[in-house]
């Protein structure tokens, strides 16, 4: 029998085994390109590896300091105060030492404590600006010789002694070519809202701007025949770029009513709520199978490819949608049934919403 204050040989064994287990982990944080930072529950740094004593010259006597006295970024501090109460996604933020380099920074609170890793992502950065240029110059590039084609295709299409064989290849020519004009400008539309990183505010009088909408949607419709209603419960506006936002809400309704059978209904809302206004589509469509709901917002993703391109879409709508949105700090919420249908809903927080009175 041991005594009270000694081990059993099993006992010593598995404390010696986490002890070589802690080792190895705090040796492999040591060891990690990304910095790694420990922070209690008053947010004072308590440890951190080496690549984290280098970002932030950090020294042995600054244990028990805030985090705040070494990463004063504003938009850090936002990001670290919306994730100590919900689960966020990391923030990317230019380097405080050298403006063109970037991090993204990452915190998981656990119990009293949280972890923040900070990554470099400066080379991923600098591809994804290669690939935006490159995307608007192509788009550039390719506005010009369509429109030459577009004009030619449409004089010869109008000659009155076309043979017939080759009026209906002139016809799917300027099918495909008014088409590709569609990708083309969105393409543009797209390009333009992620590289301006700041756009100009204003009151937007949204009974005025869903009116509008509505009226354009009414308009498209024609060959739809749907049933559609505007709601409006609230005389709220917002305060955003209202350019941008008739995109991205004409947008919405404008794929309910493709992806609705002829003959449907279609219920365009402007409600309040208590985190801000709710702008909502709703339909008895097609409805969407709920594997690619998580999908919807990227570029060219397709459900069915053919059906697509039968309602003439790019491919590009709810990516345009999900660009203009975080500009606004709005989220978009998808309820869809496969035969029964969907619902696009857009919450935008109370910050951007305004009265009338105060707009």
């Amino acid at each position: 029998m041991t005594k009270n204050n000694q081990q059993s040989p099993s006992e010593s064994v598995s404390n010696q085994h986490a002890s070589d287990q802690l080792t190895k982990i705090r040796s492999a944080l040591l060891a990690l390109r990304d910095a790694v930072i420990l922070l209690n529950q008053d947010d004072n740094v308590e440890w951190w590896n080496q690549s984290a004593q280098d970002l932030l010259s950090l020294q042995v006597g600054d244990a028990g300091k805030s985090i705040f006295d070494f990463i004063r970024v504003p938009e850090f501090r936002q990001y670290y105060q919306a994730t100590t109460t919900t689960l966020s996604e990391g923030v990317h933020i230019e380097s405080w030492q050298d403006p063109k380099r970037y991090l993204k920074c990452e915190l998981t609170p656990f119990g009293d404590q949280k972890l923040l890793i900070i990554y470099d992502v400066t080379r991923l950065q600098h591809l994804e600006e290669m690939r935006r240029d490159f995307v608007a110059n192509v788009s550039h590039e390719l506005r010009t010789p369509l429109t030459v084609m577009m004009g030619y295709l449409e004089n010869f299409s109008d000659q009155p002694d076309m043979p017939p064989h080759w009026r209906r290849g002139f016809e799917l020519m300027s099918q495909q070519t008014a088409r590709m004009n569609r990708i083309v400008n969105d393409l543009l539309l797209l390009s333009r809202i992620e590289i301006e990183e700041t756009h100009e505010l204003n009151y937007i009088d949204m009974t005025k701007l869903l009116t509008h909408v509505y009226d354009d949607a009414q308009a498209y419709n024609q060959a739809y025949g749907h049933i559609i209603h505007l709601q409006i419960d609230t005389y709220d506006g917002l305060y955003g770029s209202e350019m941008y936002l008739n995109s991205a809400l004409s947008n919405l309704v404008i794929n309910a009513i493709k992806y609705t059978p002829k003959g449907g209904n279609i219920t365009i809302s402007w409600t309040k709520t208590s985190e801000g206004c709710r702008f909502a589509v709703e339909d008895n469509g097609i409805g969407i199978a709920a594997e690619h709901i998580a999908r919807l917002t990227e570029r060219f993703y397709r459900i069915d490819k053919g059906r697509s391109r039968a309602t003439g879409g790019t491919g590009l709508g709810l990516a345009i949608v999900k660009h203009v949105l975080y500009q606004h700090e709005a989220s978009l919420q998808i309820e869809s049934v496969e035969g029964v249908g969907s619902t696009f809903s857009v919450v935008f927080p109370a910050a951007y919403v305004r009265t009338a009175s105060t707009g």
